[in-house]
């Protein structure tokens, strides 16, 4: 099972999400990523080239995985509308990550 980590900045994303979505997002994490995060999620490319996006909906979140380490480092939630969660993990790549 594949251990999940949290960019610090997905708190300030989840604020703007109606809390029974939220809650519907972190069981599909749970369901789907901690399980399987290649099967369940879609590869992305540009500048999020080795992130995958995984559809909750109206909602993506998009992530990293570590098959040696085991883990699978969500970038960003959010939604979809005009690729504006992709423009923004694509920001978070370089920014100091960790929030567990």
């Amino acid at each position: 099972m594949y251990r999940i980590v949290f960019h610090k900045l997905v708190e300030e994303d989840l604020k703007k999400i109606d809390k029974s979505d939220v809650e519907k997002i972190f069981k599909t994490i749970e369901k789907k990523l901690m399980i399987d995060p290649i099967s369940f999620g879609k590869p992305l490319i540009g500048e999020l080239k080795g992130c995958r996006r995984l559809r909750i909906g109206i909602y993506r979140v998009v992530y990293r995985f570590d098959g040696e380490k085991v883990l699978v480092f969500i970038l960003k939630i959010g939604f979809r509308r005009n690729s504006e969660v992709y423009m923004e993990a694509a920001k978070r790549i370089n920014l100091p990550k960790v929030m567990c």
